[in-house]
């Protein structure tokens, strides 16, 4: 049954503050579970890590270097103490790489493995869904690619409609409007992984989210984005603990995980030629091999 616009809107507000206040929840589900267990089967993780652990050395071997030459004839003091120390500017650079932007979806493509991991996990408890060899390196790369996916698309998306949509606003406005259409973006990036448990496509995972849950996702991203302003620590638990909460909301706002994903009548009419047309290939080759 179709709701009119004011119902929908009154949902979506419900469904965002819902969302909301479903991140307390998802903290405490996530320690009670333990949902980090299990992270060893990835032993390829460990290599990345140390890839990553040697990338930030050289950054900081490099920073140090930098701010060495500048600052030779100071006390040694300054290392430490003083508006220019190496320690201050270490966090600003840290704080400023990781929140700005285009980066927070990089964070997001890189930490994909644990986000990846953590919806599994929660879907495992609160369903009691598994996916066979999900733990392998196939089934993550197929993921990590779709996220990459997702995520590219989602960038050209925010540019072009904080380019478009937000010049008609006045100028005290456009700074939140880019930010929430980047919060929503970040949002939609978690819940699609939802979705995708649930075998839907990209596109499909789209126009999902889009015509039923966009206020979940907007509920998700907004603290998400927060999250990410806090270096290291909000860069990595945040993903975390939003997969949980979108795993939790959806489960519980969506009826995915009991009717699965109903096409419209066009997709349904676009899924029908494709059959026929695959139909009308293997009755081709069958006949060519009689």
């Amino acid at each position: 049954m179709k709701r009119d616009r004011l119902t929908k809107f009154r949902y979506g507000v419900h469904e965002f503050f819902y969302t909301l206040l479903t991140f307390p929840r998802a903290w405490r589900f996530m320690l009670n579970h333990r949902l980090w267990n299990g992270l060893r089967q990835y032993g390829w993780v460990a290599r990345g890590l140390v890839v990553t652990g040697v990338l930030m050395g050289l950054f900081m071997i490099g920073e140090v270097v930098d701010w060495w030459q500048k600052h030779t004839d100071d006390p040694i003091y300054s290392l430490a103490i003083g508006g220019d120390s190496l320690l201050l500017r270490l966090v600003y650079d840290a704080y400023d790489s990781l929140s700005d932007g285009a980066l927070n979806y990089v964070v997001l493509v890189l930490l994909e493995v644990v986000t990846y991991h953590f919806m599994r996990r929660t879907l495992q408890i609160i369903i009691q869904k598994d996916v066979e060899e999900a733990h392998l390196f196939r089934p993550f790369l197929q993921a990590q690619i779709r996220m990459f996916k997702v995520l590219t698309m989602g960038l050209i998306l925010q540019t072009i409609i904080v380019d478009v949509f937000g010049e008609m606003l006045p100028g005290s406005l456009q700074g939140l409007f880019a930010v929430l259409v980047e919060a929503t973006i970040l949002g939609y990036a978690i819940a699609d992984n939802y979705n995708e448990q649930f075998d839907l496509g990209i596109r499909q995972s789209l126009r999902h989210l889009w015509r039923h849950h966009v206020a979940i996702c907007m509920g998700l991203g907004i603290p998400l984005f927060i999250m990410l302003k806090v270096p290291l620590f909000g860069t990595v638990l945040g993903p975390l603990v939003t997969s949980v909460a979108a795993g939790i909301v959806l489960r519980e706002k969506s009826d995915l995980h009991l009717v699965g994903y109903r096409m419209s009548a066009k997709e349904q009419e676009k899924a029908d030629r494709r059959a026929a047309k695959r139909a009308r290939k293997e009755e081709k080759a069958a006949r060519s091999l009689s």
